[in-house]
């Protein structure tokens, strides 16, 4: 080999050597770029980071933010020291109005190494796998709850507050308090230094807070003219007038009504209109006057007429702490009393004209035996609906209307029919209203839209015309089909109810009719076991009745000719016939058998004995 090829052979070595030794030194920044690269394409919090002092370094965003909202209502209870020279108190972080946002966090934490650019990020990245790095939380604070806080802390910590200077009010008496230096907690550098204790999570830190000196200054005379308007506004009893009503107050109260305030180096007085609002409390009775709704009056001759409607009258505290500071500076010491024309009747005067209530347009009445406990519900839902207007067009249903049957609203237990048996509920018999309001409804020629027959019949109810009703079903539910208001008014004795309806149907004419009954079904027999009862002998509890279908029929003929022609197959349940007997007498299979024989009848007369030896038997 000569020695140029030596040469040359040295110098490819030396090169592949300087390559491994560059490619070996390249292989931990290719390493890092392939991580940096992984981590940039997942959805994983950058390692090594803590919120609020819980690691989620490596968590998903939904898992940190899991932990984080665990971690809330802990954090909350957290106590956080706080020192102020040789003092020290304490405040808990709910109490600073601070909360931990978990969502905006765990945002903030999967931002870290991806907010930046390229080169910062991966530093960020580096960095936070190299070593634990804590970041602070996102947190939400409440202004006034820390200003509540704050006040507080100073309180216990500040020694020599300083005093704003103003006017104070005890009874008639007007009273100046002069300024005075002292010290005070910065409002900033607080909020500052708590927040980035509890963000981090080092609530077990004391928080450090230097006070600052404070010397207020007043506006040269605000103090005494102040208190000169001060004086004068408790000079003697001042009074509020609209008409014949009268409102007065005496020093002494106006006294409590009235605060110094200093905003701005300028001393203010003025009525406190939240003092006023208690003020008032005890009086608004005799100033106020509700809304009347304007309604309707019926004479005994059937005559509608309309009663107005009466706008509200009202006092708002705001409006009187305005008149009484006027009136208290006036040498009459005399006001207007702000009386507001509020509020509005929901019915207006003209509006229940408009509806066209002019006549009676269907009655019906149903009787009752007298002093037994469903006529007390009876009287208490025709109470309820006496006065109901529907407008033309509206549908109104009776349960919507009364509400739940309970005995809060006015109603007693009394029998009804739930599931085919006689049981006594709250607002049992509240059914015969039911009944009448149909029937009033139905002659009167309105729209039906829901109503449910009884499951057996009442001879005190119009065969195929009567109703029921539950809760939340059987309903009565109508519509106003008419161009007039629909008015309703009940009325009742001991032993009727009456319901009225009022409107104006436009000369609409109704016929009705029911067929014979038909699809006659027998009874069934029920058996109830008594051993009190004799083996050859039956106690009658219930006589039974039988079941039937009828069908109803309704025609309405309106004032253009023209006919509306309803029809509805009414079926009535036979009533069981219901026999007391002894067991033995049970049939097998019938519910109360017990499979026992009947004991054997007494043995006949022994031979020889005459008639005068048997019993008796009456003719």
């Amino acid at each position: 080999m000569t020695q140029a090829e030596t040469d040359g052979t040295q110098k490819r070595v030396i090169s592949l050597g300087r390559a491994l030794v560059v490619g070996l030194g390249c292989l931990p920044l290719l390493l890092f770029a392939l991580f940096f690269a992984r981590f940039a394409a997942s959805q994983r919090i950058a390692p090594g980071l803590t919120l609020a002092g819980v690691k989620v370094g490596g968590l998903s965003r939904d898992e940190a933010k899991h932990r984080l909202a665990e971690l809330a209502p802990l954090l909350a209870k957290e106590k956080l020291r706080v020192l102020l020279g040789s003092k020290e108190s304490t405040v808990t972080v709910e109490q600073l109005g601070f909360e931990l946002l978990a969502d905006d966090s765990a945002s903030r934490a999967l931002a870290v190494a991806r907010s930046g650019g390229v080169l910062s990020n991966a530093w960020r990245y580096l960095r936070s796998a190299w070593g634990e790095a804590a970041l602070p939380a996102a947190l939400g604070v409440d202004g006034a709850r820390f200003d509540a806080a704050l006040a507080q802390l100073e309180g216990s910590l500040i020694d020599d507050p300083p005093l704003q200077g103003g006017i104070t009010f005890e009874g008639r008496v007007a009273s100046a308090q002069v300024p005075r230096p002292g010290h005070k907690i910065p409002l900033d550098a607080a909020l500052s230094a708590c927040l980035a204790g509890v963000a981090l999570g080092r609530t077990q830190a004391p928080v450090v807070l230097t006070p600052s000196a404070v010397t207020p200054a007043l506006e040269p005379g605000s103090l005494e003219r102040a208190l000169s308007l001060g004086t004068k506004l408790l000079g003697g009893p001042v009074t509020l007038e609209a008409g014949e009503r009268r409102l007065t107050i005496e020093p002494a109260e106006l006294g409590a009504l009235l605060v110094g305030e200093t905003t701005g180096g300028r001393v203010e007085v003025r009525i406190d209109p939240a003092r006023v609002e208690a003020w008032l409390a005890t009086r608004r009775a005799s100033i106020e006057q509700p809304a009347r709704d304007a309604g309707f009056e019926v004479s005994a001759q059937d005559e509608v007429r309309v009663v107005k409607g009466q706008t509200g009258l009202s006092l708002t505290s705001e409006a009187v702490a305005h008149a009484l500071f006027d009136a208290a500076q006036s040498d009459a010491r005399r006001g207007e009393l702000p009386l507001i024309h509020e509020p509005l009747p929901a019915r207006s005067t003209e509006q229940a004209e408009k509806l066209g209530i002019r006549q009676l347009v269907g009655s019906f009445t149903t009787r009752h035996p007298c002093c037994q406990p469903r006529v007390d519900n009876i009287h208490r839902i025709a109470t309820l609906l006496d006065g109901l207007v529907v407008e033309p067009g509206q549908t109104a249903s009776l349960n919507a209307i009364v509400g739940p049957r309970t005995q809060k609203n006015g109603f007693v237990l009394a029998p009804s029919i739930e599931d085919g048996e006689m049981v006594d509920t709250v607002g049992g018999g509240v059914s015969q209203f039911a009944t009448t309001i149909f029937n009033a409804l139905f002659h009167a020629g309105y729209d039906i839209i829901e109503r449910q027959p009884h499951t057996y019949w009442f001879p005190r109810y119009p065969m195929g015309h009567d109703a029921t009703l539950g809760i939340p079903r059987p309903d009565i539910v109508f519509k106003n089909d008419s161009e007039a208001g629909l008015l309703v008014k009940t009325s009742f004795t001991k032993t009727s109810i009456t319901v009225k309806i009022y409107g104006d149907v436009g000369g609409r004419r109704v016929t009705s009719s029911v067929s014979e009954r038909r699809e006659i079904v027998q009874p069934a027999l029920e058996y109830l076991p008594n051993r009190d009862v004799s083996p050859d002998e039956e106690k009658v509890k219930e006589g039974g009745m039988i079941g039937w279908s009828v069908i109803a029929s309704r025609t309405i003929t309106f004032a253009d000719g023209t006919k509306k022609e309803e029809k509805r197959k009414v079926t009535y349940k036979p009533k069981p016939r219901r026999v007391e007997v002894h067991p033995c007498k049970i049939p097998k299979g019938e519910p109360g058998a017990t499979g026992e024989r009947c004991p054997e009848p007494p043995p006949e007369a022994a031979d020889g004995a005459t008639d005068t030896d048997r019993p008796a038997h009456a003719e």
